[in-house]
């Protein structure tokens, strides 16, 4: 048996990137029908783990040091234990943050339960404020009632929203700029993404795949301060003179996003996967379901996350010609190194 000396501190690959964050996937049920969802690189519906049962990985998880949390899906609020889910891990997880991804839809109904459980912050996919676009891209006229969710959020004091937007050539890449200009009249964030080849973005990539590039060299010059998300993909971060962030995630053609990957996924049924590009899955629900004490359980499944841990590699390996530092340096120049700044863990 494993004892608390036992554990490392920090969690680190062969590559030497931390183990800091699991992202739960709780559910692959959504009732959008996005034209690029890429359903956490899972094809089959699984069964899902009670909240009792995801208890268990949230201690091991813990026992490792690895006390952040995203909880997503398919889309999360379907589940009717969710706020339950968010409690588990903030108690038996550790949590030094929670956060969900969310289509938005049924956020109104739930934050409340949400935030008493523990949840400090919510990313909210909104892909387009027009109407026929929206429902064009997700298969649903909701636009109104997901502003509305968000809106409902803020009423309620969530410590941070963020607006997921993932750029498509030709259907809402014109709209970047009223994204932005509609989380500056809330005082909220932004996360813009470019369009990535996995599960329905596969057979859309090549049709709608919108370069973030040149918003990149606008955003550097609207900027007050620009930040290098170091412990999550190597992600840089735009701060406007209003306050809110823009944070841009391009996973394509990007040779130093995947060195500065921190994440391990859970999905739906317990199964462990080391990198969303990845078609491992290491499963952990006959041990949770086993008739044994809690602790020889939660043991057993701090062996596997080691083991996992040790599986995780980079979808794309940074080039050897130069390490993630000196990827890292080249941005400071492109940027300005007056007002760039690395986040550290």
């Amino acid at each position: 048996m494993l004892f608390m000396r036992d554990y490392p501190t920090v969690l680190i690959d062969r590559y030497g990137r931390q183990l800091l964050n699991a992202r739960f996937v709780i559910t692959l049920r959504c009732n959008f029908r996005c034209i690029f969802c890429h359903r956490e690189n899972s094809q089959e519906r699984e069964a899902e783990l009670s909240s009792d049962e995801l208890s268990v990985l949230a201690e091991a998880f813990a026992k490792l040091n690895i006390r952040k949390y995203k909880i997503t899906g398919g889309e999360p609020l379907l589940r009717d234990d969710v706020a339950k889910i968010v409690e588990v891990l903030s108690i038996y997880g550790e949590a030094e943050d929670i956060s969900m991804t969310s289509n938005g839809f049924y956020l109104k109904e739930h934050i409340s339960k949400l935030l008493d459980a523990g949840l400090n912050r919510v990313n909210v996919s909104l892909h387009s404020m027009k109407p026929e676009r929206f429902e064009f891209i997700t298969g649903v006229n909701a636009l109104e009632k997901v502003v509305s969710g968000i809106k409902e959020a803020l009423n309620h004091g969530i410590g941070k929203i963020k607006i997921n937007f993932v750029a498509l050539r030709g259907i809402n890449e014109d709209e970047v700029w009223d994204i932005i200009k509609f989380a500056e009249g809330l005082g909220i964030h932004v996360q813009l993404i470019e369009l990535h080849p996995v599960g329905r973005g596969k057979d859309l990539f090549n049709d709608y795949y919108a370069s973030l590039s040149n918003v990149l060299k606008y955003l550097h010059e609207k900027a007050s301060k620009v930040m290098v998300r170091g412990e999550l993909h190597n992600r840089p971060i735009y701060v406007l003179p209003s306050g809110t962030s823009v944070e841009v995630v391009r996973p394509v053609l990007n040779s130093i996003f995947c060195a500065g990957c921190s994440r391990i996924r859970v999905s739906p049924a317990g199964n462990l996967m080391p990198c969303l590009n990845s078609d491992l899955r290491i499963p952990t629900a006959d041990i949770i379901k086993k008739d044994v004490e809690r602790g020889e359980k939660v043991d057993e499944i701090t062996k596997i996350v080691l083991k996992v841990n040790n599986l995780r590699k980079p979808y794309t390996l940074w080039p050897i010609k130069g390490d993630v530092e000196h990827e890292y340096l080249n941005l400071i120049k492109l940027y300005g190194r007056a007002k760039t700044f690395r986040l550290v863990p």
